[in-house]
C-alpha cells in the first residue's frame, strides 16, 4: 500500500504530529512526538510504502529532516515499511 504524507503545509511540529495522528489513524494515546512516531512505525503491521512530502526551510525544514530520519530508522527495523 502506498501512503502519501503531505506535511508541507505544517507550520509547526505540533501541526505535523496532528496531521500524522489523523493521516495514519494512530490511536488516541499517540504521544505526538518523534519517539512515539518511531514506536508506532516499528510496530506497523501492514506492508506500506510511505512517500514523504516534507516542509523546506526554517524550523520546519529541520523538523522535516528529523521526521524523515525517524521514518528511515523505523523502516530499517520494520521490514514491512519502506520510505521514499
Amino acid at each position: 500500500m502506498k501512503i502519501i504524507l503531505n506535511l508541507k503545509p505544517a507550520q509547526s511540529p505540533m501541526e505535523a504530529q496532528e496531521y500524522l495522528l489523523h493521516a495514519l489513524s494512530f490511536p488516541d494515546y499517540y504521544g505526538k512526538n518523534l519517539d512515539a512516531l518511531y514506536d508506532m512505525l516499528t510496530t506497523w503491521s501492514q506492508p506500506a510504502s510511505f512517500v514523504l512530502r516534507l516542509p523546506e526551510g526554517g524550523d520546519m525544514g529541520a523538523y522535516g529532516k528529523k521526521l524523515r530520519r525517524v521514518f528511515e530508522d523505523a523502516a530499517a527495523v520494520n521490514g514491512r515499511i519502506h520510505v521514499k
